[in-house]
């Protein structure tokens, strides 16, 4: 299990959010031990809806997940393709988009230009080769906003025989003055 996390009485100067990107929180663990306390409604139900759908696997099945089941939280869902060494962005919400300025579709995960890419691709890769569930905050100092942070959650899907194939997350963004 990895995990990297400011405790309570960590305080973030808003002066350091402004120099460098910076991961907030990091874990990647079971989908069951993902700290409730942590999770937005949205993120919340996304997971709540994930565990019910596993079956027989450590993950549902994509064609278990009916995207008509998801509706509030559609804005903020990711969808990965586990591509070789890397992961392609299949679909992102409209409010991903917006927030990451510009369409995710199409787009490799190491094609963004975040300064934290290592650890990025560390926590994707234990939901990719562990079927771990990661949470993740970090800043979006990399694209100009430095007082923004995003909260995304990222679970494994697999296919028909089990192996695990995308990468399904929701992504929300919060003012980093909240932190």
């Amino acid at each position: 299990m990895l995990a990297i996390a400011h405790g309570p009485d960590d305080v973030i100067e808003a002066s350091d959010l402004l120099e460098r990107e910076r991961t907030l929180f990091t874990l990647s663990t079971s989908a069951d031990s993902i700290p409730d306390h942590r999770l937005t409604d949205k993120h919340r139900r996304l997971l709540t809806y994930w565990k019910q759908k596993r079956d027989r696997y450590d993950a549902p099945c994509r064609s278990a997940i009916d995207p008509c089941d998801l509706g509030p939280v559609l804005p903020n869902i990711l969808l990965w393709d586990i591509a070789q060494s890397d992961y392609r962005c299949r679909l992102a919400g409209t409010d991903v988009c917006h927030n990451f300025v510009g369409k995710l579709q199409g787009v490799m995960l190491s094609d963004l230009p975040c300064p934290l890419m290592e650890q990025a691709r560390r926590e994707f890769d234990a939901v990719r080769d562990q079927g771990l569930a990661t949470l993740v905050e970090r800043t979006l100092h990399w694209l100009g906003r430095p007082l923004i942070y995003y909260r995304h959650l990222l679970l494994p899907l697999v296919n028909e025989q089990g192996e695990r194939h995308m990468l399904l997350s929701v992504m929300t963004f919060h003012s980093a003055a909240a932190y």
